[in-house]
């Protein structure tokens, strides 16, 4: 009978890792795209690419060490697999949506005047989803 465990050489998902991953992919893309479309540049589309880039791994990071990494280093992970997409889903959704309404209210908050609130939340929660649902079935299927 096999064990439920994991056994030496089973490939696994750190969920702190896929954290911060989907964090810095949904920062970029959110930030890129919300100031594109306040501003249509691409030149501050590049660069907002490369500020939510950083503002998501600062936020993956804090969120990541709060919800899956112990007082002793210790991380949590999950054996890949279909199975642990009920493990993985939670986790892409959490940095998606956390790093995408971080950067809605950054982004409110430097274009606050020419910025309409209800397009820029609902564009970011549409990014922090589909990334998070991406990167969390990728991490568990690949």
């Amino acid at each position: 009978m096999p064990t439920q465990g994991l056994n030496p050489g089973d490939r696994v998902v750190d969920l702190a890792a896929l954290v911060v991953s989907v964090a810095v992919a949904t920062g970029a893309v959110t930030g890129a795209l919300l100031v594109w479309l306040i501003k249509r540049g691409w030149l501050a589309a590049a660069a907002a690419f490369v500020v939510g880039a950083m503002i998501g791994f600062v936020l993956g990071s804090a969120l990541a060490r709060v919800s899956y990494r112990t007082g002793d280093r210790a991380t949590t992970v999950v054996k890949v697999g279909s199975a642990s997409l009920a493990s993985t889903i939670p986790v892409g959704l959490l940095g998606g949506l956390g790093t995408s309404i971080g950067i809605a209210l950054v982004a409110l908050w430097a274009f606050s005047a020419t910025s309409p609130a209800g397009t820029l939340f609902r564009v970011a929660i549409g990014c922090g989803v589909g990334l998070g649902l991406l990167f969390a079935c990728v991490a568990s299927l690949a």
